[in-house]
Formats: structure tokens, C-alpha cells, sequence
């Protein structure tokens, strides 16, 4: 599994998807796409929302690649936060009626075929799952 171990800080998300686009290299540009929103949501969420009182943290994002699928595991030493236990969007509302924000979670399920959630220790970690496509 390859790993990258960034500062939880938004200037890092820029890292973490060239980290991505690397480990991901073959796989397709629709795969790579997705997995980097999905990722960085989650990023996302757990800088802005993780560490609250300007606590530094650290985010571990690790990435293996087989024959099948692609998963990516994201691990924070952030506040404990179960995201798939976020409710799901009314999408049937007009988006000038919506609450900002609330997408990130839906946008992480869809674009994904798999994710679960545990807090291990003093980490949230989240693991992400994509199927390769199948070679023509």
C-alpha cells in the first residue's frame, strides 16, 4: 500500500490528488476522477470540520491498487466522526432552497462502489473502494 502523510490543511488537498493521479496512473480517467472527489470531500471535511480550535492534525491517505478495484483509506486523528451517518440530501429541493453544504457524503457514496467507517484507536479512518473496469 502506498501512503502519503500530509498537515490536515486545505493547501493539501492539491498534494493529495497529484498523490492520487500517481498511485492511480493506468487506471482511467473516470476512476481517477472519482476517487479524487471522493477523497477530496473527505479531506475537506475533516480539515474544516476535525480539529476544531485550530489544533494541528495529520491526515494519512493510503492507496492499493489490484487487478479488481482501487481502495483508498483515509485516516485523521481528527475529532471522532462517523460521516455515513450523515443524512442524506433532499435532492428534490431547488438548490436555492438547500442548506450549504451536506453534498460531500452523497457525492463520496455515489462515486464510490464501497465505503465503510471505523474509529480505530484515536483515528477515524474511512476506506473507499472503486472497481477497476474490466480490460476489453
Amino acid at each position: 500500500m502506498a501512503e502519503l502523510t500530509i498537515r490536515a490543511d486545505l493547501s493539501a488537498l492539491a498534494t493529495i490528488a497529484e498523490f492520487l493521479a500517481e498511485e492511480l496512473n493506468g487506471s482511467g480517467d473516470e476512476l481517477i476522477f472519482a476517487l479524487q472527489l471522493a477523497v477530496d470531500e473527505a479531506c475537506s471535511n475533516t480539515i474544516l470540520y476535525g480539529y476544531p480550535d485550530g489544533e494541528a492534525g495529520t491526515i494519512t491517505v493510503g492507496c492499493t491498487v489490484d487487478d479488481e478495484a482501487v481502495c483508498v483509506t483515509i485516516a485523521d486523528d481528527g475529532v471522532a466522526f462517523n460521516p455515513l451517518n450523515a443524512p442524506q440530501p433532499s435532492l428534490d429541493t431547488p438548490v436555492e432552497e438547500r442548506p450549504i453544504g451536506g453534498l460531500g457524503v452523497h457525492f463520496i457514496r455515489t462515486v464510490t462502489d464501497r465505503v465503510s467507517y471505523a474509529r480505530i484507536g484515536d483515528r477515524n479512518v474511512l476506506s473507499m473502494e472503486k472497481r477497476r473496469p474490466a480490460s476489453p
